[in-house]
C-alpha cells in the first residue's frame, strides 16, 4: 500500500543545505535507459514473483527517487526493503543507496559505516566510483579534510575530472601540526601533496620566503597535479616573493583611547626588538583624518598596515577607502571587526572580542560531553546578545530544550533568578505545601536543585560573577553532584582588595600570555616591571600588538592556508575568511591560585583527520 501511495505523491521536502566543498557530481545511477523513473520499479516490485526480485526492484525504485531528488520518498521505500532476501550484489547496491540518503541528511558517520569494505566487492567500475564519491562527501561533511583529500586522490584514478583544486582546498584545512611531523605516504600522488604542505609549513614557521619553498617543490614534482595551484600562487600573491618592510601602524595615541593605543604600540615595539629590520611608522588616529592617512600610505610606499584600533575610526577609514576606489598595494591587519559595507582584499581582521569567546565556549563545553546548560547573565542589551548567541549555537546542536537562560536586572534579584532556574524555588514551594498539610508535625526537609544540568555558563564580568557564584553554590543540593561553572575572560581581572576566592571553582577562557607558566613569561615580567597597576585588558592589548607583528609576514599565506596556526600570546591563531580565529586556553580559580586545565585543547586528533 505504501508503494502505491508514494508513486502518486509528487511533493518534495526541503533538503538540508549542502556544503559546496563536500559536493561532487554523483555518477549516474545504473538504471535501464528506457525506465529511469521510480514508477517503473514500483510496478516491477508489485509484479515480481520472487521475493528477491521484489526487494531488488524496491532498491532500484529508491535510487530512482534519489535521482529525482525526492529523498523522503526514496527513504520510505528503502526502509521497506528486506535486506535478508537480497543477493550479495543487490545488498551492496542497497548499502550504496542507504549511504546516499544518509549523506543527504548529513548523517556522516552512519554513511561511512554503510560504505565500509564495499568498494572491492562491487563489480562495476561506476559503482566503485559512486562509493568513493559518497565516502569523500561523508569525510568532508565531518571536516576530516585529510581523509577527504585521500579519497579524492583515489577517485581521480577512476574518471577524467580534475580534482586537484578540491584536494588543495581540503589539505590546506588540515591542522599544520600534522605537517610538522615526519609524514610518510605510500601513495605517489599523496607524497607530492604532503611534501608541498610540509614545505609551506616549514617556510612559515621559520619566516622564510614561501615562494622559494614552492619553487623547490616544483623542481622535484614538476609533473604533479598540484603544479596548477602552485603556479597560481606564485603568479598572483606577490608577498610570497618578499616580506613587507615598510609598515604603518594606525593607533589612538592621545585622547579617550590613548591607553589602549599605547598598550598595542608597546606590544609592537617589543616584537620589533627581536632582531627585525622593518621600518615602522606610527600614526596617531586621534589627530589625523582618514583622507590624510590614505595619502600618507601612498606617499611613504607603505607595504603593510596595522590598525586602526577603535571601531568608529575603522568605519571612517573604510569609507575613505571605498570612496577613492583605488588599488591598495599593501596588506592590512585591522585591529577590530570588519567595517560595514567593506569588501576585504588584502585585509585581515583581528579582534579581542567576547563574542568569539562565547562561540569558542560552546565548542569547549561540547567537547566535555555536556548537553544541558544553564546560561546566567545581566538583563542588558549586551547581556541579552551574548546569552542569545550562546543559546542559539547550543540549540543548533542539542535542540530547543537543551538550554535555559536566567537574566537578572540588578544584584537584588540574582538570588531569586538562580534559585528559580535551578528549580530550588519550586522545591521550596513543595516543602511549604507539605508542611502546611502536616499541621503541627515537624518535618525535616531540604530544598533540592534540578539534577539534569551538566554545566552553567556565566555571561558577565568579575563583579557579577562574584555575586552569582555564592548563590549557585548555596542553591545546589548538598547531596547533588557539583555543577561545573564556566565563563569568558571577562571574569579575570586583578582588583586590589578583592580575593580570587570569590570566584573559586569558575573555569574561564583566557589568552595564554595571562596564565601561569607561559613560554613568554619573561616578557610578561618585563612589562610588569615597567608598568604599574596594569590590568588584564592592558595585557591583552600588548599581546595583540605583539602578535600582529608576528602575523604580518605570514598574513597572505595564512589567508589561503586556514589550517596553519601560530602559537601567539593571545592564543593559537589561524585565519579563516579574512578573520583571525583565536583558540584560548582554559584555567580555573582555585583558592588563591589560577590552575590551568590539562593542555589537550589544541592537540590534533590524528585518528579523525
Amino acid at each position: 500500500m505504501a508503494i502505491l501511495i508514494l508513486s502518486a505523491c509528487g511533493s518534495q521536502p526541503e533538503s538540508p543545505t549542502d556544503d559546496p566543498e563536500a559536493t561532487l557530481p554523483v555518477a549516474p545511477e545504473l538504471l535501464p535507459a528506457d525506465s529511469p523513473d521510480p514508477d517503473h520499479w514500483l510496478q516491477q516490485a508489485r509484479q515480481a514473483d520472487r521475493i528477491a526480485d521484489r526487494e531488488a526492484a524496491l532498491v532500484h525504485a529508491a535510487a530512482a527517487f534519489f535521482e529525482n531528488e525526492q529523498w523522503r520518498h526514496g527513504g520510505v521505500v528503502l526502509s521497506q526493503v528486506d535486506t535478508l532476501s537480497l543477493s550479495n550484489q543487490d545488498l551492496l547496491h542497497y548499502r550504496l543507496q542507504r549511504a546516499r540518503l544518509q549523506i543527504h541528511f548529513q548523517q556522516w558517520e552512519e554513511a561511512i559505516n554503510s560504505l565500509s569494505d564495499i568498494e572491492q566487492r562491487l563489480r562495476q567500475r561506476e559503482q566503485r566510483q559512486l562509493a568513493m564519491q559518497l565516502r569523500y562527501q561523508a569525510y568532508a561533511g565531518q571536516q576530516r579534510y585529510l581523509s577527504a583529500a585521500r579519497q579524492l586522490v583515489e577517485l581521480q584514478r577512476y574518471d577524467d575530472n580534475d580534482y586537484s583544486q578540491l584536494i588543495w582546498n581540503n589539505l590546506t584545512q588540515v591542522p599544520a601540526d600534522y605537517w610538522r611531523q615526519a609524514v610518510r605516504e605510500p601513495d605517489e600522488q599523496m607524497r607530492g601533496w604532503t611534501s608541498l604542505l610540509t614545505r609551506i609549513t616549514q617556510a612559515l614557521d621559520h619566516r622564510e620566503p614561501v615562494a622559494e619553498a614552492l619553487q623547490r617543490w616544483q623542481n622535484n614534482f614538476h609533473r604533479h597535479p598540484a603544479n596548477t595551484q602552485v603556479s597560481n600562487l606564485l603568479e598572483h600573491h606577490s608577498w610570497l616573493q618578499e616580506q613587507p618592510r615598510r609598515i604603518a601602524v594606525l593607533l589612538p595615541l592621545s585622547g579617550q583611547f590613548a591607553s589602549q593605543g599605547t598598550a598595542v604600540r608597546d606590544g609592537i615595539l617589543a616584537a620589533l626588538s627581536n632582531e627585525r629590520d622593518e621600518d615602522v611608522f606610527f600614526i596617531n588616529t586621534q589627530v589625523t583624518d582618514p583622507d590624510v592617512i590614505q595619502q600618507k600610505l601612498y606617499d611613504e610606499n607603505i607595504e603593510a598596515v596595522i590598525g586602526p584600533l577603535d571601531r568608529e575610526y575603522s568605519e571612517r577609514l573604510a569609507a575613505t577607502f571605498n570612496a577613492h576606489d583605488e588599488p591598495r598595494p599593501w596588506v592590512h591587519i585591522w585591529l577590530n571587526q570588519p567595517p560595514s559595507d567593506y569588501q576585504p582584499a588584502g585585509d585581515t581582521f583581528f579582534a579581542l572580542d567576547v563574542d568569539t569567546e562565547v562561540q569558542m565556549a560552546t565548542g569547549h563545553l561540547r567537547q566535555k560531553g555536556y548537553q544541558q546548560v544553564l546560561i546566567l547573565g545581566p538583563d542588558t542589551q549586551r547581556g541579552r546578545q551574548l546569552s542569545g548567541q550562546f543559546e542559539q549555537q547550543w540549540r543548533d546542536y542539542f535542540g530547543n530544550h537543551s538550554t535555559r537562560v536566567g537574566l537578572y536586572s540588578s544584584s537584588t534579584d540574582i538570588r531569586d533568578i538562580v534559585e528559580e532556574r535551578l528549580h530550588v524555588t519550586a522545591s521550596k514551594q513543595r516543602i511549604a505545601l507539605i508542611e502546611r498539610t502536616g499541621g503541627d508535625k515537624e518535618i525535616e526537609s531540604e530544598a533540592r536543585s534540578r539534577n539534569d544540568l551538566d554545566a552553567i555558563f556565566l555571561v558577565g564580568d568579575a563583579t557579577q560573577a562574584r555575586l552569582l557564584k555564592p548563590f549557585i553554590d548555596m542553591s545546589i543540593s548538598a547531596f547533588a553532584q557539583t555543577i561545573p561553572v564556566y565563563a569568558t575572560s571577562s571574569v579575570h581581572e586583578q582588583t586590589q582588595g578583592r580575593s580570587e576566592n570569590d570566584l573559586d571553582g569558575i573555569t574561564f577562557s583566557e589568552a595564554p600570555w595571562l596564565l601561569p607558566a607561559h613560554d613568554s613569561e619573561y616578557l610578561f615580567k618585563r612589562f610588569a616591571e615597567l608598568r604599574s597597576n596594569w590590568t588584564p585588558s592592558t595585557q591583552r592589548l600588548i599581546a595583540m600588538g605583539y602578535d600582529s607583528m608576528f602575523l604580518l609576514p605570514r598574513l597572505t599565506s595564512m589567508n589561503w592556508f586556514p589550517g596553519y596556526n601560530h602559537a601567539g600570546l593571545t592564543g593559537q591563531l589561524r585565519i579563516q575568511q579574512h578573520s583571525v580565529v583565536r583558540e584560548l586556553d582554559w584555567a580555573t580559580f582555585d583558592q588563591h591560585q589560577i590552575k590551568l586545565e590539562p593542555a589537550n585543547e589544541h592537540e590534533v586528533n590524528w585518528d579523525f583527520l
